[in-house]
């Protein structure tokens, strides 16, 4: 894992650009020096995941999210920098519970990003649906909680602004 953030090479997009959600996301991530990040991937963030590598990113697979997230606190405590994890909606994201709350109370900037159902489908039953907020509000400092595709790059930027 690189932990030295003087090496970072990468150029951020400057000025206003037209983006899709996803290349929003990833470039926040970029703006935010994350590097490496921590999880699963699944069908939700496959084209994110597409241009992760482009962006310089790479993905640390994990067979469960608790190690993820456990593995991505270990990362900020001894970088000093975010640890990112990232995990599929529902009974997945639900696994990373114990060691976001580990995070929290050891004062690591962790962040945590994940899917949920669609906006139109909340309430339906969808696919692995879940309440994921509640579950890791009395443990956060902030949740952003994107609404609309519009703002991916403000909720992801203030989720690493307020992390650190």
């Amino acid at each position: 894992m690189s932990t030295d953030n003087t090496t970072d090479t990468r150029q951020v997009v400057q000025g206003k650009q037209t983006m899709t959600p996803s290349e929003a996301f990833v470039e926040t991530l970029v703006a935010n020096g994350v590097t490496d990040m921590f999880g699963i991937m699944g069908s939700a963030f496959m084209d994110a995941m597409d241009i992760f590598a482009p962006a310089g990113i790479r993905l640390i697979p994990v067979v469960h999210e608790q190690g993820a997230a456990h593995m991505a606190d270990g990362y900020a405590r001894v970088s000093g920098r975010h640890g990112t994890v990232i995990g599929q909606n529902g009974p997945g994201i639900s696994n990373a519970v114990t060691g976001i709350a580990a995070a929290y109370w050891a004062h690591s900037p962790v962040v945590i990003v994940t899917p949920e159902a669609g906006t139109t489908g909340i309430g339906l039953g969808g696919f692995q649906e879940c309440h994921q907020l509640p579950m890791f509000q009395e443990f956060t400092k902030y949740q952003g909680h994107v609404t609309h595709p519009a703002r991916m790059a403000e909720y992801t930027g203030r989720c690493f602004d307020r992390a650190m």
